[in-house]
């Protein structure tokens, strides 16, 4: 008979009296408490961070309210072409350039937690009785302010922040339609490999023309897609019933005109939540452009930072923790390197 059962027929047998009878209701809450296995690592929610990801970031600067940058164009005066002279010109052109500067807000972050007195007593406590917490407030506190922080950038970059735009929204940045074939429908559950190549390849390539042809410096080399055209394009490519070794999403970053200049063009999924229904009519829409800091950046003057912990008479009486940082628009240089495909 093993320690279980002995108990279990004492407890049948007794006809004393129980303590705490009513409320337990078992003579083996105590054994059934001693012999649990309690797992010390809590459970956390799941969760996406793109941004870092998706768009270069710069960091330092501390609390500015404004961030700045500089363009320059160039352009030559006169009646020559590009200072081409013929054999009767006496008129020598000019050459002249014009500086513009580029003005982007900055927006101020703070989280903060609070423990109080009283809830530290009772964790110390259950230390001293041998009931120690298996994880720590300090940690779990630390990590939800770090998941809003996170967050926080993650909305700035794709959706931005008080009217200013991030990658998904800018209206400064072309849009264009998927193409039509046979009139079969837009979307890419619709449609072949091929006629999804033929959107990637026209938006690539209204970009570099555009760019001024650079099939280099404006040549996009990302693209963002609904996390579920996404899946769409990792479903294995078929000749007649036969399943290929390649998936549409390998053939499309193979052969597309990005890679035959040269540059290494990736695909990448987004959380539908970012990007569903962004595009013309509510439609959903794909984003591609040039991942480089020449084009688009993420300033992050201020990276979080913690300020302080104070003791408060709040909440009868508390240590109050804060954390601060300072997020930048996104700044968009050259919005000719970028392009939207609506309609998928």
């Amino acid at each position: 008979m093993n320690i279980r059962q002995r108990i279990q027929t004492l407890d049948s047998k007794s006809r004393g009296i129980k303590t705490f009878d009513a409320a337990s209701g078992s003579g083996l809450a105590w054994l059934n408490s001693q012999l649990e296995v309690i797992n010390p690592n809590p459970i956390e929610p799941l969760q996406a961070s793109t941004h870092a990801r998706d768009i270069p970031i710069r960091t330092g600067g501390g609390y500015p309210e404004y961030l700045s940058a500089w363009a320059t164009n160039f352009a030559s005066s006169g009646g020559g072409f590009y200072g081409l002279q013929g054999t009767n010109n006496t008129e020598v052109p000019e050459a002249q350039f014009d500086v513009q500067k580029g003005i982007w807000p900055t927006f101020l972050w703070q989280q903060g937690f609070t423990v109080t007195h009283l809830d530290m007593k009772r964790y110390e406590f259950a230390a001293r009785s041998g009931q120690r917490a298996p994880f720590s407030w300090q940690d779990m506190y630390n990590k939800s302010v770090d998941t809003v922080w996170i967050k926080a950038l993650d909305w700035v970059t794709y959706n931005g922040f008080l009217n200013t735009p991030g990658l998904i929204n800018n209206p400064a940045v072309l849009s264009l339609y998927a193409t039509n074939p046979g009139g079969s429908g837009t979307t890419w559950a619709v449609k072949t490999p091929t006629q999804i190549l033929a959107d990637v390849n026209l938006a690539i390539n209204t970009c570099i023309e555009n760019s001024g042809y650079s099939t280099q410096e404006g040549c996009p080399t990302d693209m963002l897609v609904p996390y579920s055209q996404w899946a769409t394009l990792t479903q294995p490519m078929y000749i007649g019933n036969t399943a290929l070794a390649q998936s549409t999403l390998e053939y499309i970053e193979k052969y597309n005109v990005a890679a035959a200049n040269g540059v290494k063009f990736k695909i990448h999924q987004l959380p539908n939540d970012w990007i569903s229904g962004k595009g013309i009519g509510g439609s959903d829409r794909a984003l591609v452009y040039r991942k480089k800091d020449d084009c688009v950046q993420l300033q992050i003057p201020q990276p979080k930072e913690k300020v302080f912990t104070v003791q408060t008479t709040d909440k009868c009486g508390a240590y109050q923790t804060l954390f601060s940082g300072c997020i930048g628009a996104v700044q968009w240089f050259r919005t000719t390197s970028a392009i939207y495909i609506d309609g998928l």
